[in-house]
């Protein structure tokens, strides 16, 4: 019995010091985060009452982003990360144009800043403008709306190919109607429209510009084939309709591009078989269904491609465990359920992210748990959520912008209610804990911004009433963390024919191409892969960057 009592106190006493030790581990996490977290800019720094920044775009050392201007219009902005250096670029209207379409579009091209804005005394008129540099004022590309005879006209999914830019002007009042568009960096006498792909005033309604072997892949419709894959060179001779997937005027309506080797994989509609994965190596004969997934003549509706590493995750519906976490090698044997994770309904996972070894998501199991953070190793038993963040109500944290950021993930989460906060997690329940504490609705609601190793948000503190932009640093950050070194950054394949891609533990913010004369020969954003085919043969250096950091590496095209 003494023994016993021995025991019990044994324990008791563990267990006070346990959770003296976990109190203290909290206080201490919860001054490191306050410690971390400032304003960065406010209503006091931009000189006017609007707020939810966001859309954010590095350039040259700052970046750009709008903010909204007073009632119905926005202003792009740039700022280096001071409270000083924050500095208007250009007036930019919403023109009631809605939520699913974004306020203004960045696209940097051989080191130039192209965008779309209103002018002030103009803002019936969309032009085009660019940027040489972070400090140089913006100069016109060309009037957007004199072409297009609409005040709606944007700049939509610019994609970069042989010195010109392809995108969609959005709205057109008559004339060809909504067709792909092009800026021409060489030769601005060709801006405007590339081909009229459905004849008169109907419009093609391109989308989803995708940058592949050379050529750019798209969906558009005509009369006779109805919405399908096209391709163009940046020509109006070299644009041409791929394949009609679903005979006759039917609509295969293809979408979700994304690009694995030489491959690129895609969703879209047929008679015969439903909404399923399909793949294509660029040409008709080479384009084919990947895998009929769900057999029974329903729809897999495949959702949420994203590549990681050398496969594809994916959401698909097999007709019997409903929408589910899937993968594909591209093969029809190597395209497979990863794990059913709500048994009773649709999973719907999406937000796919890798981290390390881990590939973090967000999925829906259910009354189990709700929607929340789960994550991957490509494996059924691998497959776990990574932590119930919401316990009541409901039960869904709905996370969403999950983000790399000195190895750990950042996202937004609801712990109670509907307010979102920045959350961090290294991949263990305990190890995801909350860094804001806001408590009122819409608290924190754009994007997640990586610049000069700090992660800038849209947040508004209680009690509040005007959102801002803050900043967060990541206290076990220390000087040599974000210095890229040759063990941290791999690049393959090398030699390549048309493509490489680069795998880092660290955020990287600009991929660039030179000669070895050292002439810029491509710049890119941080993207799955780099398509190369339209240089010549020979070596290249590849500065890759990261925040103030880069490395450069030797890549030979063959």
């Amino acid at each position: 019995m003494k023994k016993i009592t021995q025991l019990n106190k044994y324990l008791t006493d563990k267990c006070r010091v346990s959770k003296q030790l976990l109190l203290i581990t909290a206080l201490c996490f919860a001054f490191s985060v306050n410690a971390q977290l400032r304003e960065a800019y406010g209503p006091n720094n931009w000189g006017f009452s609007g707020g939810n920044p966001g859309l954010f775009q590095e350039f040259d050392g700052r970046m750009f982003f709008s903010v909204g201007y007073y009632s119905s219009d926005r202003i792009i902005l740039k700022a280096d990360g001071t409270a000083a250096g924050i500095n208007t670029v250009i007036i930019n209207s919403n023109n009631s144009i809605g939520n699913d379409f974004p306020s203004v579009s960045f696209k940097e091209v051989n080191s130039e800043l192209y965008f779309d804005g209103y002018v002030g005394t103009n803002s019936n008129e969309m032009r085009i403008f660019k940027v040489t540099s972070s400090t140089a004022a913006p100069t016109e590309v060309f009037n957007m709306t004199a072409l297009t005879g609409s005040a709606g006209s944007r700049f939509v999914n610019p994609v970069y190919l042989n010195n010109k830019i392809i995108f969609s002007p959005l709205s057109v009042t008559g004339g060809v109607g909504v067709e792909p568009y092009i800026i021409d960096i060489t030769n601005p006498a060709n801006n405007g429209v590339l081909l009229d792909l459905n004849n008169g005033a109907a419009s093609s309604d391109p989308r989803y510009f995708t940058v592949f072997n050379n050529e750019v892949y798209f969906s558009a419709t005509d009369v006779t084939n109805g919405r399908e894959l096209w391709k163009t060179d940046g020509t109006a001779a070299g644009t041409a309709l791929l394949v009609n997937l679903n005979f006759g005027n039917g609509s295969s309506d293809p979408d979700q591009y994304t690009v694995l080797g030489s491959k690129i994989i895609f969703a879209a509609t047929n008679a015969f078989t439903g909404r399923e994965l399909f793949i294509t190596d660029g040409t008709n004969a080479g384009t084919t269904i990947l895998k009929n997934i769900n057999p029974s003549g329903g729809n897999a509706n495949p959702t949420n491609l994203t590549k990681i590493g050398s496969e594809v995750y994916f959401s698909a519906d097999n007709g019997t465990d409903g929408l589910e976490l899937w993968k594909t090698d591209g093969t029809e044997v190597g395209t497979i359920m990863v794990k059913n994770i709500n048994p009773s309904g649709d999973s719907n996972v999406q937000d796919f992210i890798k981290i390390g070894s881990a590939i973090y998501f967000t999925a829906n199991n259910g009354a189990a748990n709700g929607h929340e953070l789960w994550k991957t190793d490509g494996t059924e038993l691998g497959t776990v959520m990574v932590k119930d963040i919401k316990t009541t109500g409901n039960g869904n944290s709905n996370p969403l912008y999950l983000r790399a950021y000195n190895g750990k993930l950042y996202f937004l989460a609801q712990e109670t209610g509907t307010t979102n906060n920045l959350w961090v997690s290294d991949g263990t329940a305990v190890g995801t804990q909350p860094i804001t504490t806001a408590t009122s609705a819409g608290a924190l609601t754009k994007d997640l911004f990586l610049f000069n190793n700090e992660l800038y948000f849209n947040y508004r503190e209680s009690g509040l009433v005007a959102n801002s932009l803050h900043a967060y640093k990541d206290p076990t950050l220390s000087v040599n963390d974000f210095d890229l070194s040759e063990s941290q950054v791999s690049l393959f394949p090398n030699p390549t024919n048309n493509y490489f891609e680069i795998e880092s533990k660290e955020t990287l913010t600009k991929v660039e191409i030179y000669s070895i004369q050292g002439q810029i020969m491509k710049n890119f954003t941080t993207q799955n892969q780099y398509d190369i085919s339209d240089l010549s043969s020979g070596v290249y250096f590849v500065k890759i960057k990261s925040n103030n950091n880069e490395i450069i590496k030797r890549i030979i095209k063959e």
